[in-house]
C-alpha cells in the first residue's frame, strides 16, 4: 500500500512516522458548554428516547429547584436542546433528494417544484411500454432520498472506532503448522485479490491504491400496519475492508443511504406487464442515480483521509449485494425459479451449467429476440443499474443468503410440516421454547433458527430414516457456513453435506450447489447475510418511526438518523482525545449511570434474564449470588436430601489437595479433609467463554448464565444442564460428560476458596453420535451425586427427550421444567448454539 503526504502530495518513504495529531483542549466538548450537556443530551435523546413535551416538563422541574440553589440549566427547552444537537459538525452526511417520473407531465397535486431535479426514467422501451399510454403510475412522481455514498465512504475510513478492525490490502491466510488456508473476513477471498489484479491490468496507474469493495443490501420493511401499511424500501452500503464481526456488532459499519421509492397503481393495472417493466426498470435506475458520484473514482484513485491521519489513494469496485432470493430476481433482470449464478435451466437445476457473466448475457440480448431470451434464459431487457459502471458484474455480486435461502427457505419452506413434539423441549439459553408446537400463525427469522435446534430429535423415530440424514445434513451444512472462519478442511466438510442433500433429498442439491465456490471468492458467508440488514432496520427506521408523529413521517425518521450519527461521531471524537475515561459522572457520585452504557454500538449479552449480571470477576466462571436458607453443610445436606453430602465433600476436598495420581475414592473417609463450616449457596453462575461463530462481540467472547432455581419465574424449577471437563486431552464428546447442576455453593477451607457445582452425571449411550449427528445420554443413578470445581465445566448443555424409547408419555402435557423428570434417553443437542456444535461432536 502506498500512502501519500497530507500537506504535498508526494508519497512518503517507507516507515514515514505518523503526522502529528491536532491537539484538542480536554475541556473542549463543542458545540457543548461541558461534558454535563453532552451526557444529558445523549441520555434525554438517545438513551431516555423522551418526547419534546416530556424534556420541557423536566427542564421546567429542574428550573424550578436550581432557583433556590442560584444554578444554571443546561437547556431551556427541548428547542435549545435540538439546536444544540444539529449544530455538531462531525458524522452525519446530509440526505439529499431527487424525483423520478416515467413521463414529465403530472398528476393534479403532484407538481414538481422548480427547484427540484427531476429525472425521466428511461430502459422502457418496446412493446410493454405501449400497452397503457393512460396509465395512472406513469404521471406519477416519486420522491427519492439519499446520503451521498461517497462522503458515506469517506466518514466509514475515517472511522476511529473501528480503524484497527479494517483490513486494506487483500490477502491470503494459511495456517502455519499445517499449510491449510483460512477463509474469514471478505479481503481474505479470491475475489479482492482477483479484483485488485484486474484494476491493475486496465489501468496501470492505480497501482498502490487501496481496494474499497462496495457492499450493498436493500430490503423492504413494514414499521406500521395498524395505522396504515407504513412500508420503507431501504438501500444500505457497508465496504469489504470491514471485518465481518464489526457488521454483526453494529459499529456502525453498515449505513443507510437511501429510501427508494415503492410504485402503487390501481387494481387494475397492477397486473399488468407494463406495471411490472416500469417497477423493475425503476429500482435500477434509482441505484444508478444514488451511487452514480462513485463513477470517477472506480477508474481514476482519489485521495481519502484515513483514520491514522494520513491521505490514502483508494479505488471503488463493486462486491456484492445482500439480498434474499426475491430481490436477487430483480437485481439479475431474470424470471423467479431460475438460479442466479449458473445457464441451467428452471426445470433441471441440477445439471452442470456454465456460469452466468455480464459479457454473456449482454451478446444474446443482441442476438436473440425477446420471446427466446425469455424462455431459454428467463432474460428480460431490463437495464441493470451495473451498466453505468465499469468492470462490474451484476451475476458475480450476487451471493447464497443464509437466512432466506437456507432458514426461512430450506428449513421452514420446505422441511417444517411436524413440530407437535417440541412442546416438551426444556429451556436453553438464547433458544425459543414453543409451548404450543406447530400453531405457528405467523414466522420471523428468529422463530426459524429456534425450530431448526430442536426439530430433528422430535422426529426422529417417527420418519424414515433417510429424512433424519436429510435434516442432520442440513443442519450440519448451515452451521458450518456460519462459521466465521472457514478452513479448507471445513470446505471438504461442507461439500460432503451438500453430497449427502444430493443422496438423500434432491431439493437441497442446488440450493447450496454454489457456496464452496462462492466462500473462496468472498469469504465467510456470515459476514454478507440479511440478517445484518434486517436487524439494521430496527436502528434505522422502526425506532426512529416510534419516535414520530407517524405524520408523513419519513422527513422525521431523516432528522432522527442524522442526530443519530452525530452521536457517535462526537462520542468517538470525545474517546480518542481521552474525554470520556469514565470519571466524570464517578467524580459525581452517579456511579448508577456511569454503569448503564446506553450505547447502541455495545455488545450484547448472549442472553437476557432477570437477575442483574452485577460485578464479574475476571475468571472465566464467576459465581452470581441469590442466597438461600442453607448457612452451613448440614443444612445444604438436609436441603438437597443428599445423606452423604459429607463424604462427598471430603472426597471432593481430597481431590483437591491431593498431588498425587491416586484415584480420591480410593482414599478412606476418616484420611480425607474434613470440613462443616459455613457455605454460600447460589442459584446461578455467570459464564464467560470464547465462541467465534456466535453473535456475540467483536472477538468472539460469549456470556451466558447456567441456573439451579428451585423457583424460575414463579412457575417452575430451572435446572440447567453443563458440560464438565473429563479429559482435557480428549477432544468431543469423548472428553466431556454431561451433567445436571443441582446446586452452586462456595466455601474456604484452609484460606483456599472453592467455587462448587452439585451435579448428577449423565451417561454415555455407545460410543459415537446416531444417524441424527448428535450424542445420546441416559439418567444416571440418581444417588450417584458428585461436587466438581466450576473450573470444570466447559458451558450449558441442553438435552432434548428422545421420544421415541418413551411409551406412554405425552410430550404435549409435559411442562419444559418437568422434561428431565420424565423421559430416560435424551440427545445432547450439538444444534442448540454454534458453541455446541464445535464441541459437541
Amino acid at each position: 500500500m502506498i500512502i501519500m503526504g497530507v500537506l504535498t502530495g508526494h508519497f512518503l518513504p517507507d516507515g514515514a512516522l505518523l503526522p502529528s495529531c491536532v491537539q484538542v483542549l480536554p475541556d473542549d466538548w463543542s458545540p457543548y458548554c461541558n461534558w454535563q450537556e453532552f451526557e444529558l443530551a445523549k441520555f434525554l435523546f438517545k438513551c431516555a428516547e423522551m418526547p419534546a413535551s416530556q424534556i420541557d416538563t423536566l427542564l421546567k422541574i429542574w428550573a424550578a429547584s436550581l432557583i433556590e440553589l442560584g444554578g444554571n440549566l443546561l437547556f431551556a427547552n427541548h428547542t435549545d436542546l435540538y439546536c444544540v444537537i444539529d449544530s455538531m459538525s462531525v458524522g452525519a452526511v446530509k440526505w439529499e433528494n431527487f424525483k423520478i417520473t416515467y413521463k414529465c407531465k403530472c398528476q393534479d397535486g403532484q407538481n414538481v417544484d422548480e427547484q427540484d431535479e427531476l429525472i425521466k426514467l428511461t430502459g422502457l422501451g418496446g412493446q410493454d411500454g405501449q400497452d397503457e399510454p393512460n396509465a395512472p403510475w406513469m404521471f406519477n412522481v416519486y420522491d427519492v432520498w439519499y446520503r451521498d455514498p461517497c462522503q458515506v465512504i469517506h466518514n466509514l475510513l475515517g472511522h476511529t472506532d473501528i480503524k484497527d478492525e479494517m483490513d486494506l490490502i487483500p490477502y491470503q491466510e494459511f495456517n502455519v503448522m499445517n499449510k491449510q488456508r483460512h477463509w474469514e473476513d471478505f479481503m481474505s477471498g479470491d475475489w479482492a485479490w482477483e479484483e485488485a489484479d484486474k484494476i491493475i491490468s486496465i489501468n496501470p496507474m492505480t497501482t498502490g491504491a487501496t481496494l474499497v469493495p462496495i457492499i450493498l443490501g436493500s430490503d423492504k420493511t413494514t414499521v406500521s400496519v395498524a395505522t396504515g401499511q407504513m412500508d420503507y424500501y431501504l438501500l444500505y452500503l457497508s465496504i469489504g475492508n470491514v471485518c465481518s464481526t464489526t457488521c454483526h456488532a453494529h459499529r456502525n459499519a453498515v449505513v443507510l443511504i437511501g429510501f427508494l421509492a415503492m410504485p402503487k397503481t390501481c387494481r387494475e393495472n397492477v397486473n399488468t406487464p407494463a406495471f411490472h417493466k416500469f417497477k423493475r426498470q425503476l429500482f435500477h435506475s434509482l441505484l444508478a442515480c444514488i451511487l452514480h458520484s462513485l463513477h470517477a473514482a472506480m477508474t481514476v484513485p482519489e485521495t481519502v483521509l484515513f483514520s491514522d491521519q494520513y491521505y490514502h489513494c483508494i479505488i471503488y469496485s463493486f462486491a456484492a449485494y445482500i439480498a434474499d432470493y426475491e430481490e436477487q430476481v430483480l437485481l439479475s433482470c431474470i424470471m423467479h425459479g431460475w438460479c442466479l449464478k449458473c445457464l441451467a435451466h428452471w426445470k433441471d437445476l441440477d445439471q452442470d451449467a456454465l456460469w452466468c457473466c455480464c459479457e454473456h448475457t449482454e451478446l444474446i440480448i443482441k442476438e436473440l429476440d425477446l420471446q427466446t431470451l425469455w424462455d431459454k434464459y428467463s432474460i428480460d431487457r431490463t437495464i441493470p443499474f451495473t451498466s453505468e459502471f465499469p468492470h462490474v458484474d451484476i451475476q458475480r455480486m450476487l451471493l447464497p443468503d443464509i437466512l432466506h435461502q437456507l432458514i426461512k427457505g430450506g428449513f421452514k419452506d420446505h422441511l417444517v410440516d411436524w413440530v407437535e413434539k417440541i412442546t416438551a423441549v426444556t429451556p436453553f439459553t438464547g433458544l425459543q421454547c414453543f409451548p404450543q408446537g406447530q400453531c405457528f400463525k405467523q414466522w420471523t427469522g428468529n422463530d426459524s433458527k429456534g425450530l431448526m435446534k430442536v426439530y430433528i430429535a422430535a422426529i426422529e423415530g417417527y420418519v424414515p430414516e433417510k429424512i433424519i440424514l436429510t435434516f442432520s445434513s442440513f443442519l450440519k451444512f448451515c452451521y458450518l457456513v456460519h462459521r466465521n472462519v472457514i478452513t479448507e478442511p471445513t470446505l471438504i466438510a461442507i461439500e460432503d453435506a451438500l453430497a449427502s442433500f444430493h443422496s438423500h433429498h434432491g431439493i437441497f442439491h442446488n440450493a447450496g450447489v454454489h457456496y464452496p465456490y462462492l466462500i473462496c471468492q468472498f469469504g465467510m458467508p456470515n459476514g454478507l447475510c440479511s440478517s445484518i440488514t434486517k436487524s439494521k432496520h430496527i436502528k434505522a427506521v422502526k425506532w426512529p418511526y416510534q419516535c414520530t408523529n407517524c405524520f408523513q413521517a419519513l422527513g422525521q425518521i431523516l432528522r432522527i438518523n442524522k442526530r443519530l450519527a452525530k452521536f457517535a461521531a462526537a462520542r468517538a471524537d470525545f474517546e480518542k482525545c481521552g474525554m470520556l475515561g469514565g470519571n466524570h459522572l464517578l467524580n459525581t457520585d452517579h456511579n448508577a449511570l456511569n454503569k448503564q452504557d446506553c450505547e447502541g454500538d455495545s455488545e450484547e449479552l448472549a442472553a437476557s434474564f432477570e437477575e442483574d449480571p452485577g460485578n464479574m470477576d475476571d475468571s472465566p466462571m464467576s459465581v452470581e449470588a441469590q442466597h438461600t436458607h442453607a448457612r452451613n453443610m448440614r443444612d445444604l445436606a438436609i436441603k438437597l436430601n443428599i445423606p452423604q453430602f459429607h463424604n462427598i465433600l471430603w472426597c471432593f476436598l481430597q481431590s483437591q489437595l491431593q498431588h498425587d495420581n491416586h484415584d480420591p475414592e480410593d482414599v478412606p473417609l476418616d484420611k480425607c479433609p474434613f470440613y462443616d463450616g459455613p457455605v454460600h449457596v447460589y442459584n446461578s453462575v455467570s459464564s464467560m467463554f470464547y465462541a467465534s461463530s456466535d453473535v456475540s462481540g467483536c472477538h468472539g467472547m460469549c456470556h451466558e448464565h447456567i441456573h439451579c432455581s428451585p423457583t424460575w419465574r414463579n412457575e417452575g424449577c430451572h435446572y440447567d444442564c453443563v458440560f464438565v471437563i473429563t479429559n482435557p486431552h480428549t477432544k468431543g464428546m469423548l472428553g466431556l460428560d454431561v451433567a445436571c447442576v443441582l446446586c452452586f455453593f462456595f466455601f474456604k477451607h484452609l484460606g483456599m476458596e472453592y467455587p462448587c457445582a452439585i451435579i448428577c452425571w449423565f451417561d454415555h449411550v455407545g460410543d459415537s453420535p446416531n444417524n441424527t449427528g448428535m450424542w445420546v445420554v441416559r439418567t444416571h443413578n440418581a444417588q450417584d451425586i458428585a461436587i466438581v470445581h466450576i473450573d470444570t465445566i466447559y458451558c450449558a448443555a441442553q438435552l432434548i427427550p428422545v421420544y421415541v424409547f418413551q411409551h406412554g408419555i405425552d410430550p404435549v402435557s409435559i411442562k419444559p421444567d418437568e422434561s428431565y423428570n420424565k423421559f430416560q434417553f435424551y440427545y445432547v443437542n450439538k444444534f442448540a448454539d454454534h458453541h455446541a456444535f464445535e464441541i459437541a461432536f
